[in-house]
């Protein structure tokens, strides 16, 4: 299921970036934070939807190719522009996702770790102290 949702989000990023727009639009930097978010959820979502590091590296490295890729790509499109500074901004949300996708999972898993040993902890002491009752 996380592979769906990162694949759909993926092509939802895709369409917005090819999409003609009329002339104009957004200032400087909500334009750079609008890429800066939208490949920060792909870089979490590239990192949560696999197992494997290697895999997991290998889809931080497509997402970080998308995102010039597609900058590429709007030089022809109308209403469109490459920018280097957006392709930085996909860059370093990329980046920001994938290590906080890192974060969260092994927050999550040190968690349930350690909860697994509280509990073995407790079932211990609770079998310790039935052997001890009258």
């Amino acid at each position: 299921m996380p592979q769906l949702i990162f694949i759909a989000y993926v092509l939802l990023v895709i369409a917005l970036s090819l999409i003609p727009t009329a002339m104009g639009g957004s200032g400087l930097y909500s334009d750079k934070l609008a890429h800066f978010f939208a490949y920060g959820g792909m870089g979490f979502l590239a990192y949560m939807s696999e197992d494997s590091a290697e895999k997991r590296f290998y889809l931080f490295l497509l997402v970080i190719s998308l995102g010039a890729v597609l900058e590429f790509f709007q030089l022809y499109i109308p209403g469109r522009s490459a920018s280097f500074l957006d392709i930085i901004a996909n860059t370093l949300g990329a980046s920001l996702g994938y290590f906080v996708g890192w974060i969260f999972l092994a927050t999550a898993i040190k968690n349930v770790l350690l909860d697994k040993k509280l509990a073995s902890d407790e079932a211990t002491t609770n079998y310790k102290d039935n052997l001890n009752a009258p």
